[in-house]
């Protein structure tokens, strides 16, 4: 027991040195700073910060780069820019070595001045430092839009008695409303209505700004030839598109 106590205080003991050796190794190289030495950083698209050093600026590390962290032993990897937080990343294999890279630390979506929806605020921060035109959140939501069908019904030939599904994906923001209807013989029919071998499933997806509705034929009959039309509207505007089922005998 005292033999594997001492054993594991000495490993303990050989990590912290390690760990303080790697980061004197940059600190050893920095030396006096003079700042009339450095050169100026450019193109940077997250911001400037302070090099290992803390006497010259550089470029921020951005979204998704690899960051000097305090808890692993690897100096001189460079500081995150605006909005960005140099996190561990827990989703390694178990034999591959640690790192850390930036993080957003706000991941809700933003509408930017130019009426381009942002996955982020760090993402829209890159945007505007490459362009410098001003480019500013107007809100903190995807930017309002009308409705874009993404994902189009087949048309559907199928047998009396069959099983089958209509999908339509739309996207918008304000998220849409999907609504089913028939046309046959020229009357326009709104669905599921009374018909018990329909019905309509909808849920908002797979991304913030889509929704996606499903017509399901429980048990196909010749009565369910026709046209249908899906459509998707919000307060900005609408969108349709449409398919045509044939039932066979």
């Amino acid at each position: 027991m005292h033999h594997l106590l001492a054993l594991t205080i000495g490993c303990f003991a050989v990590s912290v040195i390690l760990f303080h050796e790697a980061y004197g190794q940059v600190n050893r190289q920095c030396g006096e700073c003079n700042s009339n030495s450095c050169e100026t950083p450019r193109n940077c698209l997250t911001g400037l910060v302070k090099d290992s050093c803390d006497c010259c600026y550089s470029c921020a590390k951005r979204e998704g780069e690899r960051c000097a962290h305090a808890s692993l032993p690897f100096g001189g990897l460079g500081r995150c820019g605006e909005n960005l937080e140099c996190r561990v990343r827990n989703d390694l294999d178990r034999n591959d070595p640690p790192e850390a890279v930036c993080f957003c630390v706000h991941q809700q979506h933003v509408c930017g001045s130019d009426g381009i929806t942002y996955d982020n605020i760090c993402q829209l921060t890159e945007a505007r430092y490459s362009r410098r035109d001003g480019l500013r959140v107007v809100s903190s939501e995807p930017c309002r839009k009308s409705p874009h069908i993404v994902s189009s019904p087949q048309n559907i030939s199928n047998t009396t008695g069959s099983y089958a599904i209509l999908t339509c994906e739309a996207r918008a923001w304000p998220l849409p409303t999907i609504r089913w209807e028939r046309t046959r013989d020229g009357s326009l029919t709104k669905l599921p209505g009374n018909n018990t071998r329909l019905t309509v499933h909808s849920r908002n997806g797979p991304n913030t700004d889509e929704a996606t509705s499903w017509l399901l034929f429980l048990r196909l009959s010749k009565e369910d030839s026709g046209t249908y039309i899906c459509k998707a509207d919000n307060d900005v505007g609408s969108a349709t598109t449409s398919a045509t089922v044939q039932v066979i005998d």
